[in-house]
């Protein structure tokens, strides 16, 4: 220990050296100088037995692995990473590989020998796999596919304190049993292990070497991106770690799905965010559809050259909810009536868990199936394509249309007769008196006559009307999402990137029988490539209960903006990071998240552009 510190410290002043207005100007300029060790020495180094204390509130505890699983893979140490204040130091020394091959020769004759010497006795099957792997590597080693490597793999773990450094430790080694690693705390040759680890190229400790191949010792090498570059990306902002462009595309095929969610809290950059990836998808050519709660997109909409359309109370919207298109899928044309009859039983049971108090039952459900089932029938509908159209309709204005033109559809009003007609949904059909006819809640009871055109890429449906109503505002953007979904499933639209933003997607979590319906419409989405964005001001809801954890599982791109402090450690905690992303996360700037997917997790600050200001936010980050 005084050898190092010695190596380091400044030495004593001779009394020759003393007046320091002796010394030549130019040596005291070059003294005075930061260098190097300036910027990483410590501000002490006091060994313990089983750790290091650097100064206040900093102690590490150096571990060497001992013993290694039989099989490693590329990333085999990442998730060791996600401890947080831990560091990764992988020593290697190059074997001669003419002396292997020739203690290879040896141990493949001793082993061929001794198999021999066994006579008519069974066959050791294990010598004889060893030896045919030992040949095998002898064959790598002459062609000079593999070389032979001496490796030691250290790993140095930081705390606050003492007891935090034991909480970490223990956390390090149930991972290490997870992995079948066996790592040794160096007891009393703590500093040894610690300037080794450092990158001084200071060898101070020589065991728990192990002899691998440039194949198994590549991965050991911790692998990370520092970019996030996806083919066809659009441009989000910079890396905070790397200052490098980000360019993110949810559709890339390396990901699992193309959902996204959006956490943040009031004035964290969440909105900001979701409009700004609207904004440069919409210049990448994909098709958009904004449920939006504020009508706060309006100004975005009409610049992008979109449609905007106002849902009121009082009158109809224009949707209904039987609306259906041609889906495509392997080739084969169809009409998906199994989903609408799906999308038919969700929006039932949400009115079920709001207006009876209770859910839908195994009876509900098969009346509603079947009460579906015959209005379609009623209606000439099957999963023909071609039963969809006519020669000629009547519309309800009294306008005959000629030609091949798309059949009246069933509504609400047709389905609640049906149910009607059933002792088991005589209630429900009593509560959906209101959402039929002249009814208050009777805006989607009707024939849709809103139509999506070439140039109405970009469509949005202000709901801020329905404020006081929460109830009406989820039913209303359900109705809506699903009419959409069904749009974008459409055969023609296949072959386009579609996004679906709806900004209050924390309301899923208030009802039960949400899961099954957002297992199919992620189904559908990865299918016909449509993306489901939602956004929240709290991650809570989705912690806490079964169908928030569904829709996060259903997302597999996250982005965490700033939390509030009670729930930035629990949101670490689910998403796998570290301490440090917690701390990230309670002191985020505006526009700065974790972009968290299956392939990294990365910290950037969300950027847009000067001229987008006006049009995706009121305050600059």
């Amino acid at each position: 220990m005084m050898k190092f510190m010695k190596k380091f410290t400044v030495k004593p002043i001779s009394s020759k050296q003393s007046d320091i207005s002796d010394k030549p100007e130019n040596d005291r300029l070059i003294e005075n100088a930061t260098g190097l060790l300036d910027l990483i020495l410590p501000d002490c180094i006091e060994e313990g037995k089983d750790y290091i204390y650097l100064g206040p509130e900093k102690y590490a505890r150096v571990y060497v692995v001992a013993v290694y699983p039989s099989d490693i893979y590329l990333t085999f140490f990442q998730t060791f990473f996600n401890i947080g204040q831990i560091s990764m130091s992988v020593y290697i020394e190059p074997a001669d590989t003419g002396d292997v091959i020739r203690k290879l020769n040896r141990m493949i004759t001793d082993l061929k020998a001794n198999i021999i010497l066994e006579g008519n006795r069974p066959v050791d099957y294990q010598k004889l796999q060893q030896a045919e792997d030992f040949e095998l590597l002898r064959a790598s080693l002459q062609r000079g596919i593999e070389k032979i490597l001496y490796v030691q793999i250290f790993f140095t773990i930081y705390a606050e304190s003492y007891e935090k450094l034991k909480e970490k430790c223990a956390e390090f080694k149930n991972r290490c049993e997870a992995y079948n690693l066996k790592p040794r705390a160096l007891t009393f040759q703590q500093l040894r292990g610690y300037l080794t680890a450092l990158p001084l190229g200071c060898q101070r400790y020589t065991e728990n070497f192990k002899t691998m191949t440039t194949g198994s010792s590549a991965c050991c090498v911790p692998t990370g991106n520092t970019e996030v570059y996806y083919k066809n990306g659009v441009f989000l902002g910079y890396n905070l770690t790397t200052g490098a462009p980000v360019f993110y595309n949810q559709f890339d095929d390396s990901l699992l799905g193309p959902h996204v969610a959006i956490f943040g809290t009031i004035g964290s950059g969440k909105s900001t965010t979701m409009k700004t990836m609207l904004a440069r998808s919409a210049a990448f050519g994909f098709w958009a559809c904004v449920l939006d709660p504020e009508g706060e997109y309006k100004k975005l909409i009409n610049m992008l050259g979109g449609k905007y359309v106002e849902v009121k109370a009082g009158g109809k919207a224009g949707i209904n909810p039987f609306d259906l298109e041609i889906e495509e899928d392997e080739g084969k044309r169809f009409i998906n009536i199994e989903g609408k009859i799906s999308e038919i039983r969700f929006l039932l049971g949400i009115i079920s868990e709001s207006f009876m108090g209770k859910k839908l039952d195994g009876t509900h459900l098969s009346k509603i199936e079947q009460s579906v089932r015959k209005l379609y029938a009623d209606f000439g509908i099957t999963k023909d394509p071609e039963s969809l159209y006519t020669d000629m309709k009547v519309d309800e204005t009294g306008k005959i249309y000629i030609g091949k033109v798309k059949k009246v559809l069933p509504t609400l009003s047709d389905l609640r007769r049906e149910l009607s007609n059933f002792e088991e949904t005589k209630q429900l059909a009593d509560v959906l008196e209101i959402f039929t006819g002249e009814g208050t809640l009777s805006l989607f009871d009707c024939q849709t006559d809103i139509e999506i055109q070439e140039h109405d890429r970009i469509v949005g449906f202000n709901l801020k009307e329905f404020d006081k109503d929460p109830f009406l505002k989820f039913f209303a953007s359900v109705v809506i999402m699903n009419w959409i979904w069904n749009k974008f499933s459409h055969e023609k639209m296949r072959k386009y990137n579609k996004i679906v933003i709806f900004d209050e997607g924390w309301m899923f979590t208030k009802y039960e029988s949400t899961n099954d319906y957002l297992e199919s419409i992620s189904r559908r989405g990865r299918k016909y490539h449509i993306s489901l964005m939602i956004a929240s001001q709290t991650i809570l809801e989705f912690l806490r209960t079964e169908t928030g954890r569904t829709m996060l599982n259903m997302c597999h791109t996250k982005f965490l903006l700033k939390q509030e402090p009670d729930l930035a450690k629990e949101t670490t905690t689910y998403f796998g990071l570290s301490d440090a992303a917690a701390q990230f996360l309670i002191t985020a700037n505006k526009g700065q998240a974790i972009l968290v997917n299956p392939l990294e997790k990365v910290a950037i600050q969300v950027t847009p552009f000067d001229f987008e200001w006006d049009y995706v936010t009121t305050t600059k980050f």
